[in-house]
């Protein structure tokens, strides 16, 4: 089940239900497309396993072998070795 919120110019709160995640991104795009303000989605998924996020740390390590260095004090932490650096370079 997914949940689409939006605005209207009037500031106006409006909702709508859809099953499929594809649907409920295609509603999402549309009202964006229209010029709806503060669309956003929210879904709880019956069929997800386990939280959302890293939840199996053994020995500092993810699952996939990464290296975990996440803490509150770093937020995100450091970039991994191959993680894409974007570099803006204002003319």
């Amino acid at each position: 089940m997914y949940k689409i919120y939006w605005t209207d110019a009037a500031n106006q709160a409006f909702s709508h239900d859809e099953e499929a995640l594809t649907r409920a991104l295609e509603v999402v795009k549309a009202r964006r497309d229209a010029g709806h303000s503060f669309v956003t989605m929210v879904a709880q998924d019956p069929r997800q396993v386990g939280k959302p996020g890293v939840d199996a740390v053994v020995d500092g390590k993810t699952p996939d072998g990464q290296d975990y260095e996440w803490s509150k004090a770093g937020r995100a932490g450091k970039p991994r070795k191959n993680d894409k650096t974007v570099v803006r370079k204002d003319a």
